[in-house]
Formats: C-alpha cells, structure tokens, sequence
C-alpha cells in the first residue's frame, strides 16, 4: 500500500511539473538580461573559487546561462540561482559499508517475518476489490478499500519493531561532517528561519546568522545552516513567533538589476564559518546597485 501511495504521488508531482511548464511561456533573453546573468554567474564562480576543501566536488547548478526566460520576467526583479557542492566520500562510502555489514546481520531474521507474514486474507481482499471494480459496484469497492487500509495497517504495525531496528542501524552508522553545501541567492528578499539564528561576524566584519537545526534529512545527516545577508537594508523581525530577515524589493529599479543577495552555507559550523571566510565576497557585494 505505501508503494502504491508513493508512486500515485510521484506521477502527480510529474503531472503537476508538466502542467506548469506547459503553462510557463517563455521567450528569448533581450542583451541586457544576457549580460545581467553572465554578470551574476561570473560573481558566483569567482565567490566560491577560493573556498578550500579536500573533499569532491558533489554537484554544481546555476553556472550556465540560457538562452530563454520566462515571459514577463522584465516586470520583476531577475532571480538567479548559484549552487555547489562537496562530499567526503571515502568517508561516505566506510559509514555505508559499516551499515550494509550490519544490516546483511538482520537478513535471516527478515526471511523468518516474511515466511510468517500470512498474505492471504489480503490477497483475497484484492481479488474482490478486482471483482467489483469489474462490476461496477464503486460502493463494494470504497468498503473494501478501508478493510484493506485495516489490514494493511495491521500487517506494517506487525513489522514496526524490525523497521525501527533497520531505521536504527542506518542513524548509528549515518556520517557527521561529510558535505559542504553552498547557495547563492540573486535578489532573495525574505529569509525564515525555523530556529533562533544565533549571530556574529566574519573576519571581514559582514554579519552571519548560524542556525544550528542538525538533524536526518533521508539518509543525510544535516548539521545545519549559515547565512549571509548581502543589500543596504536587511531588517530583521518577525513573522509570527517565526524569526526572519527581509529586504525591500525596489519595484522601480530595473529588472535587470541586484537589490539584495543570500548565501548560505550547510555544513558543520567551524566548516561553514570557514568556507565563508575563503569566499571572494566582495565580487558579490559589487553586484548591488
């Protein structure tokens, strides 16, 4: 049933995403907006250049410059987006070692869950399923969709202890401090942050805000997320008990213009701290007008 719950979702999502970019006209960039983006994009390579680490390059997006952009773009402020990425790998790949080891342990004892799960009386409930969708009789088979929702329940709450064993074999084994995530937001005008930032400077005197929300994000170990708030008038304040930062969006500049930027950094704190000492700010800085 989960299996079944996750694809529908998953072709939804893929619906949704063609439905929009169906929606989405696009046209040609006009020179300004050509020379706006290759600008902007230069910055970002030459801010991220200096950032030190032994590690491998993960994935990088946003370094290229495309031809389109969606219409009406020229009545707001141009957004662009700069992201790169590192990993420590050899680290990676021993915790994923250590926890394949551990799991290949449990093997026999999920051969013995399986042999004793007992699927008939679900099969069963399937064929009928089957058999009145065949008829027609959408009222037999809304009830029998929840008796099967019952039963399924019962059999994933039968398997709960073993999956909360899996679930604690991969956390124990889940490496800390393995990836180094750099993002550069163009003309991002608001900020949230789902804990109290904690604040101070770095060695050039710019302002940081750490937020320390370390957690398991899908098998990646999240240990939380710097930022830095580049453009003149950076408030601070809040959005209900939600504190944020925004920035005035300057509706009467020019589109192809840079207001304000964002760079965060997720990683460990000393090594957030440290890639944003190495970075070239000031060739961000120079972009705002």
């Amino acid at each position: 049933m989960r299996t079944v719950r996750i694809l529908s979702i998953s072709l939804l999502a893929m619906l949704l995403a063609a439905t929009l970019l169906a929606d989405s006209a696009t046209r040609l960039k006009t020179d300004t907006e050509k020379t706006f983006f290759n600008e902007v994009i230069q910055a970002c390579q030459s801010a991220t250049a200096g950032i030190k680490t032994t590690w491998e390059e993960d994935s990088r997006s946003g370094d290229k410059n495309d031809d389109r952009i969606t219409e009406d773009s020229e009545k707001y402020p141009l957004v662009h987006y700069f992201n790169i990425s590192w990993a420590d790998n050899a680290k990676i790949q021993e915790a994923r070692t250590r926890s394949d080891t551990e799991l290949a342990a449990l093997a026999p004892k999920l051969q013995a869950r399986v042999a004793s799960t007992d699927t008939t009386a679900f099969e069963e409930l399937a064929n009928k399923m089957g058999k009145a969708a065949e008829a027609g009789d959408m009222v037999e088979v809304a009830r029998l969709q929840k008796e099967a929702e019952v039963m399924a329940k019962q059999m994933e709450e039968g398997s709960k202890s073993f999956n909360q064993e899996v679930e604690s074999i991969v956390e124990k084994n889940l490496p800390h401090d393995v990836n180094l995530t750099v993002r550069i937001a163009i003309n991002k005008f608001y900020e949230s942050f789902n804990k109290e930032p904690q604040t101070g400077k770095l060695s050039d005197g710019t302002s940081f805000y750490r937020v320390e929300d370390s957690r398991n994000n899908s098998g990646t170990w999240i240990e939380g997320t710097t930022f830095i708030f580049l453009g003149n008038e950076w408030k601070a304040g809040k959005d209900n008990d939600i504190s944020i930062m925004q920035h005035p969006e300057h509706v009467e500049k020019p589109s192809a213009s840079v207001r304000s930027i964002v760079v965060s950094v997720e990683a460990d704190g000393k090594r957030a701290l440290d890639a944003l000492n190495s970075m070239n700010l000031s060739a961000l800085k120079a972009l705002i007008k």
